[in-house]
Formats: structure tokens, C-alpha cells, sequence
């Protein structure tokens, strides 16, 4: 943690604390949530309480802490995990990609004499590059169908994990990058390719560590993606979640800005040779 928070730093981020829990949550159709005592959301990201503060003129923060999904149990999925997000004003998902190849090599160099972090993350630098791909190319490569053409969010997701992540090259960090529209979620649709959003995930040997995007600033927008979310929820045996309405009235105080979300628990991993998430997480009680 202290390489990673001597990152930030040195970048002249700001660190926040926030709560773990709400009243409010945001409504995703593929998150099942927690609830605490008071009726309150154990949340899966600090999102609801950090995107409002791109509204207080905030440049650069982050944050380090507990996140919760209910019913995520597996090889990578752990239904507690320790998060990572951070935000930028005045930038784009760009950024935020430069961002996370320079904080992995810091944190690989940082790692690359200790023996206990012998694996091939220690062994990657900067200088090493790193592969981009379009969702578009990389589905048309090694699914065989387009999910920008064509709208199947059951397919794309499934194939997204036992197609396209498998094949991914395993010797350097990988962008997956312009996510369908329909995909978008709380990002910004590319105003140059309407068929897409500025919506990136990085992998490394296969492993989903983060997910970002440039944000959606946009209370009238969002409002409306949220309840097709609903809808979807619904669908799938979901409860509803009510609107959150001190996050949505914050958008519009918000400026053009870019966040993202990774995983601590799936970097250690990497940085160890772990194969299943529960060697890195003490176990749950």
C-alpha cells in the first residue's frame, strides 16, 4: 500500500476517506448488494461518495478501501475485497490508462528484488510497452462477431470471459478499450464513434484488474441509464434500487473528468504467482 499511496503522492493526488456503507446505491444490474443494519447498502465501490467531489473543484484524489458484492465467490471474486479508485478533473480515459501502466511498472520495480514477489508482473517495466485493443477488433479476432454492431449483452458477456479473456496475450499488460454503447454504464459516449463509449478495462495474464472510464457529467443521462438498470434487475430477480438523487444532483457541478476502480487484491496476486484470490485475502468468518 505504501508504493502505491507513494504514487499518488508524488502525482499530487489527494487522498479521501469515505464510508463503506449508504442509504443511497447505484443501481447495476449485474451487482447484487449487501444490505446492513438500518437498511443501509454495503457498497461495491466508493463511487456514490467519491465521483461528488469532482463538484468541489477536487483536481486529483483516490481512495483505498473495503468494497462488498453479494454472491461473488470464486478463482477472483471474493464477496469482501480492498478497492482502489481514483478520479481527474479535466481529463479523459486516456489519461487514466497512462496512469495505470506507470503506477504497474512503479509498483514492479518497487517488487522486482524481493523474492517473495517473484512473478511475471515484477519481471514487466514501462519500457516494455503494453497491447491496445478495441472491444471491436479484439471480439472480431478471437469471437468472431462484432458487439458494437451487435447488441447481445448475454453473449458479450460470456464470451468476453471464456473467449477473449483467455486469449489475451500473457506477457504484458493489455487495454481493452471502446466498449459497446449499450455498455456504457456511467461513461461517456465517444462523440467521434457513437457506437462506443470511453470505457477501458486493464489485464494482465488474463485477469481483470481495472475498470475506467471518462464520466458521465450528465444528471439527466445518467438518471435515465439507472432505471433501464432497474429494469434489467428486475429482469434478472433483482430488487430495484431507489435513484440516488444526492449523487445524480452532483453531475451537473461535476467537469469533464475520467475515473477508474481496481482491484488490490487481484494486483497482489499478480505480484505473488497466486493462482485463487483467497491466498492473498485472510479468510472470511
Amino acid at each position: 500500500m505504501l508504493t502505491i499511496r507513494s504514487w499518488f503522492y508524488q502525482h499530487n493526488f489527494i487522498e479521501i476517506q469515505v464510508p463503506c456503507s449508504a442509504k443511497e446505491a447505484i443501481p447495476e444490474a449485474n451487482i447484487d448488494l449487501f444490505k446492513a443494519e438500518g437498511g443501509r447498502y454495503l457498497l461495491p465501490s466508493p463511487e456514490l461518495h467519491l465521483k461528488p467531489h469532482l463538484s468541489l473543484c477536487i483536481e486529483a484524489f483516490f481512495h483505498i478501501g473495503p468494497a462488498f458484492r453479494k454472491n461473488e465467490k470464486g478463482q477472483i471474486h471474493s464477496p469482501e475485497f480492498t478497492i482502489l479508485e481514483w478520479y481527474r478533473a479535466e481529463a479523459d480515459y486516456t489519461v487514466l490508462m497512462k496512469d495505470c501502466l506507470d503506477m504497474l511498472s512503479t509498483i514492479s520495480a518497487a517488487f522486482r528484488n524481493n523474492t517473495c514477489f517473484t512473478s511475471a508482473l515484477t519481471d514487466w517495466s514501462l519500457e516494455k510497452g503494453a497491447y491496445i485493443f478495441t472491444i471491436e477488433d479484439a471480439f472480431t479476432q478471437y469471437a468472431h462477431w462484432n458487439p458494437v454492431e451487435l447488441h447481445d449483452e448475454r453473449k458479450f458477456e460470456q464470451d468476453l470471459v471464456t473467449k477473449i479473456e483467455p486469449a489475451l496475450p500473457a506477457d504484458l499488460p493489455v487495454i481493452l478499450k471502446d466498449f459497446p454503447s449499450w455498455a456504457s454504464s456511467l461513461s461517456k459516449i465517444k462523440e467521434s464513434d457513437q457506437r462506443v463509449c470511453e470505457r477501458f478495462e486493464l489485464y494482465f495474464q488474463g485477469v481483470e484488474l481495472a475498470n475506467g472510464f471518462t464520466e458521465l457529467v450528465n444528471t439527466e443521462e445518467q438518471q435515465k441509464r439507472f432505471q433501464k438498470e432497474n429494469i434489467k434487475r428486475v429482469k434478472q430477480g433483482l430488487e430495484p434500487i431507489d435513484l440516488p438523487k444526492t449523487f445524480l444532483t452532483a453531475l451537473n457541478q461535476c467537469p469533464p473528468s475520467a475515473g477508474i476502480a481496481l482491484g488490490i487484491d487481484r494486483l497482489l496476486m499478480l505480484l505473488v504467482g497466486a493462482k485463487d484470490i483467497s491466498q492473498v485475502i485472510l479468510p472470511l468468518f
